[in-house]
């Protein structure tokens, strides 16, 4: 769910090539998107309707599948950002067990994203915020996680953190692993898995320390155990704040 143009549809769109459901990306303003069926979004490059799919998952480790995880099945709505078809987004809340609030690193929370952001209040939906469109001129990851915390109002807690912006923006840190992943091709296939950049390190511990502690404050075994001078093992963590 998000802002007309923030990428839903694209990033569906990659999530279904990453799955081995698709064989190439399909581009919305090219008219080869799969959620975008029908003539009219196609011709528009835009979404009208709610679309669903479904794709599989295995656990990873390192970017390859982890050995005996089990498959996930992921069955994904792509909501229309338009704010003139608002309702299929409000369909779409009454059935979803979680949702993805996409939004523009350059734009950051506009009109349409307090919208259905509110619209997921109502329905009591789980939500996790994804940060699109890093590549892009005047992208600014941080203004819009600062945007989430003061229009939204909600305690934004950072998962990853990008390295580099518009284009010299080249991969994420992972805060729970510490570890960078940097990005080789266009398409994200090739991934170099290495130490977190030098000049990164210690806004990356701040990071860090203040995604433990968050996920500590919902769990009292988890906060006793990080009181006591030990760091929740990243699996507790994940599992606490999932």
């Amino acid at each position: 769910m998000a802002h007309i143009d923030a990428g839903k549809t694209t990033l569906t769109e990659r999530i279904l090539y990453y799955t081995g459901v698709n064989y190439k990306i399909g581009d919305t303003h090219e008219g080869t998107a799969t959620m975008d069926w029908m003539e009219q979004e196609q011709e528009r490059g835009i979404t009208i309707t709610s679309a669903a799919t479904t794709c599989h998952w295995t656990l990873q480790d390192h970017c390859k599948k982890k050995p005996g995880a089990l498959e996930h099945r992921i069955n994904i709505i792509d909501t229309p950002g338009h704010v003139d078809f608002t309702v299929e987004v409000e369909r779409s809340l009454r059935v979803l067990d979680g949702a993805v609030g996409v939004f523009c690193a350059k734009g950051g929370v506009e009109p349409q994203s307090e919208n259905v952001w509110r619209q997921a209040d109502t329905y009591n939906v789980p939500r996790m915020a994804f940060i699109n469109k890093m590549d892009i001129l005047g992208a600014n990851f941080y203004n819009a996680v600062d945007q989430i915390k003061t229009r939204l109002g909600k305690n934004a807690i950072c998962l990853q953190l990008p390295i580099g912006k518009e284009d010299e923006f080249k991969g994420i840190i992972d805060l729970f692993e510490m570890q960078a992943y940097i990005y080789n091709d266009e398409k994200g296939e090739d991934i170099s898995i290495t130490d977190i950049p030098e000049d990164m390190k210690e806004e990356a511990e701040l990071y860090h320390t203040e995604l433990v502690e968050k996920i500590c404050e919902l769990d009292d075994d988890l906060m006793m155990e990080y009181l006591e001078g030990e760091e929740p093992s990243n699996e507790k963590l994940k599992s606490s704040s999932s």
